[in-house]
C-alpha cells in the first residue's frame, strides 16, 4: 500500500519587481509551490482564493503597501494563521519594528542570501504546522467539553416537584461549557422531599466529573435517608477516601417533612439560604455552627437543625455565583441585595415569577459583564392558603 505523499506547502510571492518574483520563486521552487502577486490589493484577492501556507510579501508596492495588505489579510484571517515574511530593502530598525507591528512574522531586508531565505521560510512554516496542530488539539478538547456538558445537562433534576401547597424554580447556569454547580430534588417517601445545593470550588470539566459523582452518591446510595447531616457526612466521607483531587463541595440539604412543613437542614460550609417571611416581612438567615465544606477531612462532623416554613414563605438557595457577582463597579450582588430583591419582587410573585426577575435583576447589575462562575438558584415557595401543623 503506498503512502499518500505529503502536501507541498504553498506560498504567496508579492512583489512588483518580475525580477525578484523569478528569483524567489528559483530558490523556492524545489520544496514549494508557489503563487504570485504584483501589488497588495492583489495580493488580498490571492490570499482569498489560493489560501496559502505563507506570504513573502514587499513593503512597497503600487496601489497598495504591504503594510497595509498584511494589516487587512490578517483582519481577514481571524480564524486561520497565515504567515507573513516582509522582504524589503528597508532595513532600519523604525522600518522592521513597523513592519513587524502590521502583523508580520519575520522581516527580511534586500539583498539576502537564498540559505537565509530557505531557512527563514522554513522556521516560520514550522511555527503555522504548531500552531494548526495546537488548533486541532483545542478542537477536540472543546468537543470533548461539549460532551461532557451535555452529559452534565442530563444529569440535571429536569422535573420540578408537583406538590400540594408547595411551588419550586430551579436554574443553573454554568460559566463555561460545563461547571460544578448541583442542585436536586429528591423524593425520600410521600411525606419528605429533600433539597440540594452544591458547589464544587473551581468550574469546567473536573468540577463537573465531581459534581457528576455527588449526584450518584445522593441518587443511588442516600435517596432514602432523610436525616440532612447523614447524607452529607457519608459523601463527605466516601469522597475522602476515593478522592485527592484538591477540590472541595461547599453543600446545602434540606429535608422537608411536607405535611408539616417542618424542614430539617445541614450545611456544608455553603452560603446560608434565605427564609422570607412575607406576612411579617422578615429575612432570616439558615446558619449552621458545624460543618466545613466536604472533601477536606474525612472528621467532619456536621450541624443538624430544624425550622418551620410558614405559609406564605419562600426559601431562597443559592451558590456563590450569584452573590460574588460583579458588574462593571467593584460592589459585588451581595446577599443582601438578594435578599431584599427577594423581600421586595416575591409578595406578589410565585417561586417561577420570582427566580426569572431575581436572574434579570442580577443581569441588569452586571451591566454587560458575564457570570464569571457557575451560579445556580432555586427557591421552595408554601402558599398563602397551605395548611399544616405548626
Amino acid at each position: 500500500m503506498h503512502s499518500k505523499p505529503e502536501r507541498r506547502p504553498k506560498i504567496l510571492i508579492v512583489d512588483d519587481s518580475r525580477t525578484i518574483v523569478a528569483l524567489i520563486n528559483s530558490i523556492l521552487r524545489e520544496g514549494y509551490d508557489t503563487v504570485t502577486a504584483s501589488n497588495g490589493l492583489e495580493a488580498i484577492e490571492v490570499n482569498n482564493r489560493a489560501k496559502p501556507d505563507l506570504i513573502l510579501m514587499d513593503v512597497e508596492m503600487p496601489v497598495m503597501d504591504g503594510l497595509e495588505a498584511c494589516k487587512k489579510i490578517k483582519e481577514q484571517s481571524k480564524n486561520t494563521f497565515t504567515p507573513i515574511i516582509f522582504i524589503t530593502s528597508k532595513g532600519d530598525l523604525q522600518s522592521i519594528k513597523t513592519g513587524l507591528r502590521a502583523g508580520a512574522e519575520d522581516y527580511l531586508t534586500k539583498p539576502f542570501e537564498p540559505e537565509e531565505l530557505l531557512a527563514r521560510v522554513q522556521a516560520v512554516l514550522r511555527t503555522q504546522k504548531l500552531y494548526n496542530q495546537l488548533m486541532e488539539a483545542y478542537a477536540i478538547i472543546d468537543r470533548e467539553r461539549d460532551t461532557i456538558a451535555h452529559i452534565q445537562k442530563s444529569l440535571i433534576c429536569k422535573e420540578l416537584p408537583n406538590i400540594p401547597g408547595f411551588n419550586f424554580f430551579a436554574d443553573y447556569q454554568p460559566s463555561s461549557k460545563a461547571g460544578g454547580d448541583y442542585y436536586d430534588f429528591i423524593r425520600i417517601d410521600d411525606d419528605h422531599l429533600g433539597v440540594l445545593v452544591a458547589d464544587v470550588s473551581g468550574h469546567g470539566t473536573p468540577a463537573a466529573v465531581i459534581m457528576a459523582m455527588m449526584r450518584v452518591l445522593i441518587r443511588s446510595f442516600l435517596a432514602k435517608v432523610s436525616s440532612p447531616k447523614e447524607v452529607l457526612e457519608t459523601i463527605n466521607s466516601i469522597l475522602c477516601e476515593n478522592q485527592e483531587s484538591g477540590h472541595f463541595i461547599t453543600a446545602f440539604y434540606g429535608v422537608i417533612h411536607l405535611p408539616s412543613r417542618k424542614m430539617k437542614f445541614a450545611s456544608a460550609g455553603h452560603n446560608p439560604p434565605l427564609l422570607i417571611e412575607y406576612e411579617v416581612d422578615t429575612i432570616q438567615s439558615l446558619h449552621t455552627k458545624k460543618g466545613f465544606p466536604l472533601m477536606i477531612h474525612s472528621l467532619n462532623e456536621i450541624e443538624e437543625r430544624e425550622i418551620h416554613l410558614p405559609p406564605n414563605s419562600k426559601l431562597i438557595c443559592y451558590t456563590d455565583g450569584l452573590t460574588e457577582a460583579r458588574g462593571k463597579g467593584s460592589d459585588m450582588y451581595g446577599l443582601s441585595r438578594l435578599g431584599k430583591k427577594s423581600l421586595e419582587l416575591g409578595q406578589s410573585q410565585n417561586a417561577n415569577e420570582l427566580g426569572l426577575a431575581l436572574k434579570q435583576n442580577a443581569q441588569n447589575f452586571l451591566d454587560g459583564e458575564d457570570f464569571h462562575d457557575d451560579f445556580t438558584l432555586v427557591i421552595v415557595e408554601t402558599e398563602p392558603s397551605c395548611e399544616g401543623g405548626k
